[in-house]
């Protein structure tokens, strides 16, 4: 199926993965950030495509240069044939120039001696004068790159930030509100926390002993709302600069002739 070139289904969400020239491209979409499995599905073929297009596949000849795990001989396309005692053989010389056409040749070191493996590089490089175009690509991408551009439904929901989501462990269904008890008989706390990877963190916890359950809650919430606040003018606000006068020195100032010294 065309539409599901690239995307496979995991548990949680739907997954994105592409190769280029040896680089892997990936991204995963969550059901529940997005907010269900459709929502997720489109936006994740919106990024399947926009990735198809913003890299396209590379040259054949650059492709070519790559060196495989499986090579041992430290260059694309040659490899060595060892005898029983792993002594070299033959150097051999194989390259794919495009579909249907593979270029061989072997270069036994009982003919050529030390220059088995200097004849087998050279050779390579004629071969790779002969490789032009771009690497082939599976169908269904080359389908996909052609096909016209297709943007997401109006009607389908933006995806929640991690702030947003409610946790399995949540038991006030409110993101970022939880209550805590210390043992069976401890009346507990709710707490409001908001943390961020940037920015400063948020913790503040109401006593339900002190401002019974109903009311410690409610204050847990008013603090989460504050601290989403606080998190989003800190992210927003640029990082503060220092500007030095032309001419200022750095340092304690000097004092003034004519006083202590």
């Amino acid at each position: 199926m065309r539409s599901m070139y690239g995307i496979t289904r995991g548990g949680r969400g739907w997954r994105v993965e592409l190769k280029r020239g040896g680089v892997t491209l990936f991204k995963r979409f969550t059901f529940k950030m997005h907010q269900g499995e459709e929502a997720a599905l489109l936006r994740a073929r919106v990024w399947r495509d926009q990735m198809i297009k913003k890299h396209p596949p590379v040259p054949r000849r650059q492709r070519a240069d790559m060196l495989r795990r499986n090579n041992s001989s430290g260059i694309p396309g040659v490899t060595c044939r060892t005898g029983t005692e792993g002594e070299p053989r033959y150097w051999i010389v194989q390259t794919y120039i495009g579909p249907g056409a593979v270029l061989r040749k072997c270069f036994s070191v009982g003919r050529y001696g030390p220059d088995a493996k200097r004849l087998a590089i050279a050779e390579r490089q004629l071969h790779l004068r002969q490789m032009a175009g771009l690497a082939r690509v599976h169908p269904d991408e080359a389908w996909l790159r052609a096909a016209p551009r297709r943007p997401l439904p109006p009607d389908c929901p933006a995806p929640k930030t991690a702030r947003e989501l409610l946790r399995s462990t949540n038991s006030s269904g409110i993101p970022g509100v939880f209550h805590r008890r210390s043992g069976p008989t401890d009346p507990g706390r709710w707490i409001a926390s908001t943390r961020s990877k940037k920015g400063p963190s948020f913790h503040q916890s109401f006593s339900v002993a002190k401002h019974g359950d109903a009311e410690a809650k409610a204050l847990a919430i008013a603090a989460r709302r504050m601290q989403l606040r606080k998190a989003t003018k800190t992210a927003a606000e640029p990082p503060a600069r220092t500007r030095q006068r032309r001419g200022a020195q750095s340092g304690p100032p000097r004092h003034a002739a004519g006083g202590l010294s």
